[in-house]
């Protein structure tokens, strides 16, 4: 589970935190800066998968011509704040590991030079830790800039100690336009196991992470049974549910979800395929009406994609949900929000979920509220800040009184978060 996202001049924030919990609800204005935290975890998700820097911040093309990764926004030129050289991401993290109880807590750092004149980006920083043991770590007795002035393309990574290394950890000369937590563990001979282990258990971590942007065109296309992955515009949404209701309780859940968030009271589905062996889902209702996803409304198969996120058979740890309210009824945003908090409450997923609906908001359960952030910009500066909605002074106490929807909606929070940093300016 990520319990926390540091940004360093990434993007348009220059120093800022998200803090998260097993929900952790994000609300802004327009260009306060809550895109560019999706950017900041699809970085490291792309660190996870094996990519170079360039094919994260680029595009990542395969053998056919398949384009298998979107880079992030803005490539190397607005990946920095203001055109800084560089820029840093750190995120803390707790896992558990296979046959073990106690949980694992851990930071990952890696900074970035973006480069400029067509120089690639390069790694500069480097360092994960493990319950406060350093597993690897850029840093060491020599002075690591000279070593980069003579040797621009490597970054010396040194070992935790372990194997033949009793006094001093092994040190690896890793290219630099790659992160090293994806090049440490292919020196089996020079890496300890426990080292290689350490490491696998925070990629699986980081290569868990899902982002959904549903696009109804997507949702509508037949897929092939045994495609179990929902993709990110919900690609194989039929399949995927086709392989939920394989199993009698969770396509009892799914029937009595559907039925709550939608207003068709269906008791079956069925899978019918065409002439390629693709199948298209279609909900049957108690008197005997069909309905295709071909014909389902949008806000209709927004649901049923989230709730095939949520239920299926290879649901992932972290998914990253882009406007959650976005065609969903609002007599029906409660019962979404029920679903996704039951879900949730079980700690095998987690989601950060953006939103401009103060309803959503306001629907929380008091435990979500105490991750709910607010992203946001003072007047006349450019610069993305983050807080918790609850530490801004006097919220709770104003939220106990007042409607936080009604809050939300005129403006209160980034007014009260702006008086405040005003008052600490003014001192």
């Amino acid at each position: 589970m990520i319990k926390r996202l540091r940004l360093e001049n990434f993007k348009n924030f220059k120093n800022a935190a998200l803090e998260l919990g097993p929900l952790t609800v994000v609300v802004g204005t327009n260009a306060s800066g809550k895109s560019n935290l999706r950017d900041a975890f699809r970085f490291l998700h792309g660190i996870a998968r094996g990519y170079s820097l360039a094919e994260i911040i680029g595009e990542k093309w395969i053998e056919g011509g398949v384009l298998q990764w979107r880079g992030i926004r803005g490539g190397t030129r607005e990946a920095s704040f203001h055109g800084e050289p560089a820029f840093s991401l750190e995120v803390e993290f707790s896992s558990q590991q296979k046959g073990k109880i106690l949980e694992t807590a851990g930071t990952y750092l890696i900074s970035v030079q973006v480069g400029s004149n067509g120089t690639p980006p390069r790694v500069i920083a480097e360092r994960l830790t493990l319950d406060g043991i350093v597993i690897f770590d850029s840093h060491h007795e020599r002075d690591p800039l000279s070593i980069r002035e003579k040797d621009p393309e490597h970054l010396p990574i040194r070992l935790k100690k372990g194997g033949n290394n009793k006094k001093h950890g092994q040190v690896i000369n890793c290219i630099n336009t790659r992160p090293a937590l994806t090049q440490v563990k292919d020196y089996p001979k020079l890496t300890p196991s426990s080292v290689r282990d350490d490491i696998r258990l925070v990629i699986r971590e980081l290569d868990s992470l899902r982002f959904l942007d549903l696009n109804p065109t997507s949702m509508r296309l037949p897929s092939i049974p045994g495609q179990v992955v929902l993709g990110d515009e919900g690609q194989n949404l039929s399949s995927v549910l086709q392989a939920i209701c394989d199993k009698p309780e969770l396509k009892s859940a799914l029937s009595s979800w559907v039925t709550e968030l939608t207003p068709m009271d269906a008791k079956d589905f069925e899978f019918p395929s065409d002439q390629t062996g693709r199948v298209l889902v279609s909900l049957v209702e108690h008197n005997g009406h069909k309905t295709s996803a071909y014909s389902a409304s949008d806000g209709t198969l927004r649901f049923l994609a989230m709730i095939a996120a949520l239920l299926g058979p290879e649901p992932a740890r972290f998914y990253f949900f882009e406007e959650l309210d976005n065609g969903i009824h609002p007599a029906r945003l409660h019962l979404l929000l029920q679903l996704i908090e039951h879900q949730v409450a079980r700690g095998t997923i987690q989601m950060v979920a953006t939103t401009h609906s103060p309803q959503l908001l306001a629907l929380q359960s008091k435990e979500s509220l105490e991750h709910a952030s607010l992203v946001y910009r003072l007047p006349g500066s450019n610069v993305g800040r983050i807080v918790r909605i609850l530490e801004i002074p006097e919220a709770r106490r104003v939220i106990e009184e007042q409607d936080l929807a009604r809050l939300h909606a005129s403006g209160w929070l980034e007014d009260a978060v702006a008086l405040t940093v005003n008052e600490e300016v003014s001192e």
